[in-house]
């Protein structure tokens, strides 16, 4: 009797190894996931370097924006970039995002991201920033929108 309780222990622990969940294609299905707010980013980062108008197409208009402690409204931020970033020519940037946390819901999404950002200009040179930010994301319409951006220069460190 014992030996056929442990067999059937055993046969239903297979079972479940191969039918169970797979975590690494939860893993998977995370990242995938992860990869449209990833876009969001990468675009916001993009416009912000050639064209800081267009970052209301990815923020939501009463955003909440916070950089090293100092907060201002997406109209603020938009013109800080118009100020110092757009009598910059030939400025390029480069952004490069890692996930470190996130929880992704149907009308709400948050995300860590720690973020190696390049930017140079042809005859100036290049500045490298690290940060770690926090964003929130909500559903706007079909879209996804960042409500909350937060983040902070990591110092110290090679980049």
């Amino acid at each position: 009797m014992l030996s056929s309780k442990l067999g059937w222990g055993i046969i239903m622990a297979v079972l479940c190894l191969i039918f169970g969940p797979d975590p690494l294609r939860a893993a998977e299905k995370s990242a995938e996931k992860e990869e449209v707010f990833l876009k969001v980013l990468d675009a916001a980062y993009q416009v912000s370097c050639n064209d800081a108008d267009r970052l209301r197409d990815y923020y939501l208009a009463n955003a909440e924006i916070i950089s090293d402690g100092l907060q201002s409204t997406l109209d603020e931020t938009i013109k800080e970039l118009k100020q110092s970033m757009n009598p910059l020519p030939g400025l390029t940037c480069s952004y490069q995002p890692k996930v470190r946390a996130s929880r992704i819901g149907p009308e709400m999404a948050y995300l860590v991201v720690r973020e190696s950002i390049r930017l140079s200009v042809h005859e100036k040179g290049e500045q490298r920033i690290e940060q770690l930010c926090t964003y929130v994301f909500l559903k706007d319409g079909s879209r996804w929108k960042i409500a909350h951006d937060h983040c902070s220069m990591v110092q110290g460190e090679t980049v």
